[in-house]
């Protein structure tokens, strides 16, 4: 069966996107695409993706932002969403769903073949499928900054078990398996 994976970048204080919504402070930093825990490896084992509304608002209003720039993966995806979207980049393979994050799962999987489900965040939406005990691993890369708030990569408590480190330029590059049996809220909380 296919893992899936969330596969993100964060700062140091753990946000995948700073107070405005922005990833430049991603620029500029020493990151091998090919070396430990890289985009080169990771995209090849890619076999399907899913995302949440606000990444995928991000890829419009961003990178995506030119009508005539294609959509950057040829992977078959899944946007959580119960709003309509304003537009489709050319040559996506999306269906947009506010179905159960286990049916999702499910149909991405069986999309995804010999490959890996890329969970593409942001953290909202990882968290929902983290907590419901269907992603297998996260692959950070830890960027040497510090936002001081933003988007986290995770909203709530999800448990984790280290399984690989290594230095990837400027980066720390961590692999963990999630741990739904060891996922519970924090002291105090409601």
């Amino acid at each position: 069966m296919a893992r899936a994976i969330y596969y993100t970048a964060m700062s140091l204080d753990g946000y995948l996107a700073d107070e405005g919504g922005s990833l430049d402070w991603l620029d500029g930093w020493d990151n091998d695409a090919d070396g430990p825990l890289g985009w080169n490896t990771f995209d090849t084992s890619v076999g399907a993706l899913i995302m949440g509304r606000t990444t995928f608002d991000w890829l419009l209003d961003g990178p995506l932002s030119d009508l005539e720039e294609a959509w950057p993966h040829r992977q078959p995806g899944w946007v959580m969403t119960s709003r309509p979207v304003p537009r489709v980049p050319t040559g996506a393979q999306l269906e947009f769903t506010d179905a159960a994050v286990s049916d999702v799962m499910d149909r991405a999987r069986a999309a995804a073949g010999d490959g890996d489900v890329w969970v593409a965040g942001g953290g909202v939406a990882a968290t929902a499928f983290a907590r419901a005990g269907l992603v297998d691993e996260l692959w950070l890369s830890v960027a040497p900054v510090v936002l001081g708030g933003g988007a986290p990569v995770l909203t709530a408590p999800v448990g984790l078990k280290l399984a690989e480190a290594a230095r990837n330029g400027d980066f720390a590059a961590l692999r963990y398996l999630v741990q739904p049996s060891t996922v519970r809220e924090p002291p105090g909380a409601l």
